[in-house]
């Protein structure tokens, strides 16, 4: 049947609408932000940077992501912080795994202590099987787990006050900050240890007026952080990795048109190998840095950690806390944990 004048007008003009679409999605402009919490300059705020610029360059300007140190100054804690990312007022932010189980218990997997051996099985861990599952599971929780953005930080160490750590008991009723996690919390109160939530911001001053006794985290926290003014003693530990995870708001990434977001993923996937093994390499020198500072080094009974730990239960809870389908994809790349 021949077409009308009509009809062939409104064909054509649907035509040329539908043919115009994908140009305009390609030309539509994207601005976001991203926090972190670690200070200007750092290790995180450098490969955050070399990602951002890189995808701002790859799309002509398309994505331009503004990076915020130490989290813009704003005063709230990560786990606030991630709930704005959840509702849409934050696009961007890197987010260490325990307390991303704020969103989802499975994220919990990351810093399991004693779990990990390496830094190269954790990452396996990230960027393999286990990852792809957190990423389908935190999509209804409104965020988006960027592929290959598993940052590195490094396994963590206990630093103290004024007395040394060289066994389990030794932290009895010691006051230990940590960050708002639960698995950071039952972990403490298992060693017979006191945990005050404090956020990282406010670490320094925690320590300097005596609120807390002791914190942990990588050397290189203790070294970009300044904690060898205020502590004495670091215990070697290595009793948990510490990460950063690379995390956007669900429905802003959702808008981003298909080769953004393949933009964002090919330049995580080249910068964050580059940043973990520089972040290795801060941590293997922070020692005989923190040594010329002041600060002694005590090697630690870790046996006796993993011994009270288990008799107090903390691996079977968490087991359940986390769910067997991401205990059982840990323990693919770990063998058998508690």
């Amino acid at each position: 049947m021949p077409l009308s004048r009509r009809k062939f007008i409104q064909a054509s003009s649907a035509a040329a609408a539908a043919s115009m679409m994908p140009r305009l999605a390609r030309s539509e402009m994207f601005t976001a932000r991203q926090y972190h919490s670690q200070p200007e300059g750092s290790h995180l705020d450098v490969y955050l940077a070399k990602i951002w610029n890189a995808v701002r360059e790859e799309t002509n300007g398309r994505l331009s992501v503004t990076i915020y140190p130490r989290n813009n100054a704003i005063a709230v804690g990560d786990a606030e912080i991630l709930t704005q990312l959840q509702g849409g007022r934050l696009e961007f932010f890197t987010l260490n795994g325990n307390i991303l189980g704020h969103a989802h218990r499975a994220a919990n997997i990351q810093g399991i202590p004693f779990a990990f051996s390496s830094s190269k099985q954790v990452a396996a861990l990230n960027d393999g099987t286990f990852g792809g599952y957190l990423r389908r599971e935190l999509v209804s929780k409104g965020i988006q787990l960027i592929p290959f953005g598993s940052m590195e930080n490094g396994f963590k160490q206990i630093t103290s006050v004024d007395r040394p750590i060289q066994k389990a008991e030794d932290l009895r009723g010691f006051r230990m900050r940590v960050p708002d996690a639960q698995l950071f919390i039952d972990f403490y109160h298992a060693l017979g240890a006191v945990p005050k939530i404090v956020d990282f911001n406010r670490m320094y001053k925690a320590l300097a007026a005596g609120e807390v006794d002791g914190q942990e985290n990588p050397l290189l926290d203790v070294e970009d952080n300044k904690l060898y003014q205020v502590c004495k003693h670091v215990g070697l530990t290595s009793h948990e990795w510490a990460g950063y995870n690379m995390l956007g708001n669900q429905t802003f990434w959702q808008r981003l048109p298909k080769d953004i977001q393949e933009a964002v993923t090919r330049n995580t996937k080249r910068f964050v190998p580059e940043q973990r093994a520089f972040v290795q390499s801060l941590n293997a020198s922070a020692q005989d840095t923190l040594k010329d500072r002041g600060m002694i080094f005590t090697q630690v009974d870790t046996d006796s950690f993993r011994k009270t730990l288990t008799e107090a239960g903390f691996y079977k809870r968490w087991r359940a806390a986390c769910g067997e389908q991401a205990w059982t994809l840990m323990e693919a790349q770990t063998g058998p944990v508690g």
